[in-house]
């Protein structure tokens, strides 16, 4: 039997997102449409609140798809457009770079940035965009981008999205941030995009791979490229109150393809998952318990800790994207989501897997540690 778990494991948020007022509306964000519930600011301060009284040591930022602008086609090619197009990403730069050097908080609690970079340009205008990234992050914020992402869950079109992941300028800039060692976010949804959307970043991530050994480049060596997982990646869990998942063809089906990639994933070195995003997948009544959340999680929990192990599991909240859906709203969700998680690793009856102490603190701290390369901001030179 395993020993009892200790009654307040340090929490590493591998998945936070933050915006102020000057981005908190359509103008910042597409997505923020007026009336939308998270068309407001959602500062360090709203997220520690949240947060208040469990041992956050410290979180991950990962970008809020900022607006990007229109350039229009006017022969030019991307190369000259490519900063213009980007603006708003690099506005977020440099308010995060705000909060590195002048706000206490910020300085103490971020330990890593994921910001937004265009992997769908020409490896010349990647290239140029990362150059002007680092100049507007600065010396502090740049020390802390441990990473990129780039959301396809929302390419709909199955042709388009395998163009682009698989077209060579796409993979070249891949390689680019493993050459720099840095992660690449992957943000994929099984269930509003459909499960051919795992199968083909598997493709993606198998054909990285492929170009990695024919260089030579060790497991564990520099130029390896760490991809992170999003979010379960959004498996269908809104139906998941039948009685048994057998009784629906289709659901079962979509759950097949999503236990298939799950595996193919967990094959290949340096692919990590994060156990975050579930309230936005999961319909529960406001008033839910997180027994309730568990039992919801429970089949896809099976596969990722069979597959992937408390070595490449990490907790993630997805604050404030988890209150929309998240019992409680504002005041609960976050709290919630940690006590689910924590049934979950400390072998709850409602589902959990009884972990070890070392297992436990993998999945709460080590693995965002190990994935993300991060050192605490007080250690830093």
């Amino acid at each position: 039997m395993a020993s009892p778990p200790p009654a307040s494991p340090r929490i590493l948020d591998s998945h936070i997102h933050l915006w102020p007022a000057s981005a908190a509306n359509e103008d910042g964000h597409t997505w923020m449409t007026p009336g939308a519930p998270l068309a407001r600011p959602y500062l360090l301060s709203h997220y520690l609140a949240a947060s208040h009284g469990a041992p956050v040591v410290g979180a991950v930022f990962i970008e809020t798809d900022r607006r990007l602008t229109p350039v229009e086609d006017s022969g030019a090619d991307d190369e000259s457009t490519i900063l213009t197009r980007c603006a708003g990403p690099l506005d977020e730069l440099a308010w995060l770079r705000s909060l590195v050097e002048e706000d206490d908080a910020g300085r103490e609690m971020l330990w890593g940035l994921v910001p937004w970079a265009p992997f769908d340009a020409s490896p010349i205008a990647f290239g140029r965009y990362l150059d002007a990234a680092e100049k507007t992050a600065g010396v502090a914020a740049w020390a802390r981008v441990r990473g990129w992402r780039y959301l396809v869950q929302g390419i709909t079109d199955e042709a388009a999205f395998r163009r682009l992941v698989s077209s060579s300028g796409w993979m070249e800039n891949l390689r680019e941030c493993g050459r720099r060692g840095w992660c690449f976010d992957i943000g994929v949804d099984a269930r509003s995009g459909g499960p051919w959307q795992l199968e083909a970043v598997a493709d993606m991530i198998e054909k990285v791979r492929g170009l990695e050994d024919a260089e030579g480049i060790a497991e564990r060596g520099q130029g390896r490229l760490t991809f992170i997982l999003n979010h379960l990646c959004k498996p269908d869990m809104l139906q998941h109150h039948l009685p048994s998942l057998s009784q629906n063809k289709a659901l079962l089906d979509a759950f097949e393809r999503w236990t298939v990639c799950m595996r193919r994933f967990a094959r290949l070195p340096r692919v990590y998952m994060k156990l975050s995003g579930g309230f936005s997948e999961m319909d529960l009544a406001s008033d839910a318990t997180a027994d309730q959340a568990v039992t919801r999680l429970k089949p896809y929990l099976d596969v990722v800790f069979r597959c992937f192990t408390a070595q490449r599991v990490m907790f993630g909240s997805d604050w404030p994207v988890c209150n929309v859906r998240g019992p409680g709203g504002e005041e609960r969700a976050w709290r919630l989501w940690r006590d689910a998680v924590e049934r979950v690793v400390g072998g709850h009856e409602a589902g959990g897997y009884d972990l070890s102490h070392e297992q436990r603190d993998r999945v709460w701290f080590g693995t965002a540690v190990e994935a993300y390369g991060l050192t605490p901001p007080s250690v830093r030179k």
